[in-house]
C-alpha cells in the first residue's frame, strides 16, 4: 500500500511558519505534504477587485511557493474554481493511495458558502478533511454573550475578548506561535533545513489534470499594477514586525500622527495571512497587558487587533452588512451622492488639505494612515453627504490591505450606520483634525506639494491658503454641511 500524504489548501494563510492546518497535516504524514491554491473566477470578478492588491497577493504567493520548494515541498497554483479543481484532483490522486486535506477557516460570506460546498464534496468522495483556526485568534463560536447572542458594541466585546485571552487554550495557541517565529528567525539567517518530503512532480503519473497557472497570472497582472509594491511574504512581515517592536511603547502617542512612522503597517500582511494576530501577540508579548484599563502602548495596540476581530465577528453574524447598513434605521438615508464631488474626493482635490493628502497617499501608495482614513471617511459621508458604500468600494479598489470585514466596519463606524453608532458626535472637523494631528503640515506637504511653501499657520484652513498656491477652493463649508448631516440622521431616526 502506498504511503499516505496530505494536501494543504492555502487561502488566506500564505505562510509556513505557525500555520496550524499545514503543521497538523505535516505531522500526520511525516512531512509528505504539498500545497494547493485555487484562483476562483468569481472572486477575481468582484466589482471592488484591485489589480494592485492582487499584484501584492501574487508577490506573497510567489514567496510562499519559493519557500515550500526550498523546504522540499511545492505549491500548485491552478486556474480553477475550488469545486472543479478538487473534483479533478481527487479523481486523479485517489489511485495513488489514501490522502487527507487540510485548510484553515475563513469567515467572509463568500468563503463560508464556498467551504460548505467543498466539505460536502469531500464527504461524498470519502476524503478526510480537517479544518483549523488561524485567521482569528478567537472565533465567533468562542465569544458570545451570556444569552447566546453576539456583541454589537466594541467595549463589552473587547473586555470579554481580553478575559478569554488569559484562558489556557488561547495562551497555548499564542505560545505555539513562538515556534513559528523561531523558524522565521532561522530562515532569515539561512539556517533552516528541508522539512518536507513530497512534491507535485512526484505525484505526477502522467496525464496530470492541471498546469501550474502562477506565471500566467503574474505576467498578466504585472502589466496592470500602477503603484510600487512593498516587499511581500512572511519574512518581510517578520522584518516589519521586528522594526515596529522598539516603537511599541510610544504607540499611544504616535499612532495618530500621520507625518511619522508611528503605526505597525502590518495590515497588508494580515490580509493575506503571511502574518497573523496571534503571531503579533506572541512576538510583542501583548498577552501580558494588564487588561481593559491598561493605557500602555502595548495595550492600545492590542485593542486595535481586537477591533479587527470585532469586525470579523460582526460580519460573521451579520453577513448582510456587506451590502447594507448594520442599523435598519439608516438603510435609506437620503444621501446627495453628487458624482462630481465624489470624483474630487477620489482624486484628492476637495480643497481640504488633510483630506486631499490622505486620498493622494492612497492613490500613490495603496495605503493610508488610519487616523486619516477616519478623517476622509467622515468627510465623504458627513460633509459631502455621499453614501458610505461609494467610499468603501473605492478603498477596496485602491488599498493593498483592503479586507472586507475591517474596511466595511471602519466605513460603517465613520458613517454611523454600523454597530456602536454616534451620528451626533462622530463628525470630524477636517480643519481641527489637521491642526491637531499634523500641526507642522509635514504629512500634508508630502502628498500635496502645491502647499509646500505655505506657512503652517495658514495650511490647515482652506480659507487661509493663498490663491497663489494654485490649490483648489473648498467644495463645501464644513459647518453648513455638518448641520445638514445632523438633520439627515435626525429625520431617519423618527
Amino acid at each position: 500500500m502506498s504511503e499516505t500524504f496530505g494536501i494543504h489548501w492555502f487561502r488566506r494563510d500564505l505562510r509556513v511558519a505557525g500555520n496550524p492546518g499545514l503543521k497538523a497535516t505535516f505531522e500526520r504524514h511525516q512531512g509528505r505534504v504539498v500545497g494547493l491554491f485555487c484562483f476562483d473566477a468569481k472572486f477575481l470578478s468582484r466589482p471592488d477587485f484591485s489589480h494592485d492588491r492582487f499584484g501584492f497577493f501574487l508577490a506573497t504567493l510567489r514567496e510562499l511557493k519559493e519557500e515550500l520548494l526550498e523546504q522540499g515541498s511545492d505549491l500548485l497554483v491552478i486556474d480553477s474554481s475550488p469545486n472543479e479543481g478538487w473534483e479533478r484532483l481527487v479523481e486523479y490522486l485517489r489511485p495513488q493511495g489514501p490522502f487527507t486535506v487540510s485548510f484553515n477557516r475563513d469567515y467572509e460570506p463568500f468563503a463560508r458558502e464556498r467551504d460548505e460546498k467543498i466539505l460536502e464534496l469531500f464527504k461524498n468522495k470519502g476524503i478526510e478533511v480537517k479544518t483549523h483556526r488561524d485567521h482569528l485568534l478567537i472565533e465567533p463560536s468562542d465569544l458570545k454573550k451570556d444569552d447566546g447572542g453576539y456583541y454589537q458594541v466594541y467595549s463589552p466585546f473587547a473586555r470579554k475578548w481580553l478575559d478569554l485571552l488569559q484562558s489556557s487554550n488561547i495562551r497555548d495557541r499564542i505560545s505555539e506561535q513562538k515556534k513559528g517565529l523561531s523558524y522565521l528567525q532561522r530562515r532569515r539567517k539561512g539556517e533552516s533545513k528541508q522539512i518536507f518530503t513530497l512534491t507535485w512532480k512526484s505525484l505526477d503519473r502522467g496525464g496530470f489534470p492541471f498546469i501550474d497557472a502562477f506565471e500566467q497570472f503574474e505576467n498578466k497582472t504585472s502589466k496592470m499594477v500602477k503603484i510600487p509594491l512593498p516587499e511581500a511574504g512572511s519574512l518581510a512581515a517578520f522584518r516589519r514586525l521586528e522594526a515596529f517592536s522598539p516603537h511599541l511603547s510610544r504607540y499611544g502617542e504616535d499612532r495618530d500622527i500621520p507625518g511619522i512612522d508611528g503605526t505597525s503597517q502590518l495590515s497588508i500582511f494580515l490580509k493575506n495571512g503571511s502574518l497573523t494576530s496571534s503571531q503579533i501577540i506572541a512576538a510583542l508579548e501583548l498577552d501580558k497587558t494588564s487588561g481593559w484599563k491598561d493605557s500602555s502602548g502595548a495595550s492600545k495596540y492590542l485593542k486595535e487587533i481586537i477591533w479587527r476581530e470585532f469586525y470579523y465577528h460582526i460580519l460573521f453574524h451579520r453577513p448582510d452588512v456587506e451590502i447594507q447598513s448594520f442599523l435598519p434605521a439608516f438603510r435609506d438615508l437620503p444621501w446627495e451622492n453628487r458624482q462630481d464631488w465624489f470624483l474630487r474626493w477620489c482624486e484628492g482635490t476637495t480643497g481640504y488639505p488633510i483630506v486631499d493628502a490622505g486620498m493622494r497617499q492612497l492613490n500613490q501608495t495603496g495605503w493610508m494612515h488610519n487616523r486619516v482614513r477616519m478623517i476622509v471617511a467622515s468627510f465623504l459621508t458627513k460633509d459631502l453627504l455621499i453614501d458610505w458604500r461609494w467610499g468603501e468600494k473605492y478603498f477596496m479598489e485602491k488599498l493593498l490591505d483592503g479586507d472586507l470585514a475591517p474596511n466595511n466596519g471602519g466605513w460603517q463606524w465613520a458613517a454611523s450606520t454600523g454597530c456602536d453608532p454616534q451620528p451626533y458626535f462622530r463628525i470630524f472637523n477636517p480643519v481641527l483634525q489637521s491642526e491637531r494631528f499634523d500641526p507642522e503640515g509635514s504629512y500634508i506637504k508630502r502628498y500635496v506639494p502645491e502647499l509646500k511653501n505655505v506657512a503652517a499657520d495658514c495650511l490647515h484652513d482652506p480659507l487661509r491658503i493663498p490663491s497663489s498656491a494654485g490649490y483648489p477652493k473648498p467644495l463645501v463649508e464644513h459647518r453648513e454641511q455638518k448641520e445638514k448631516a445632523l438633520r439627515m440622521y435626525a429625520s431617519a431616526k423618527k
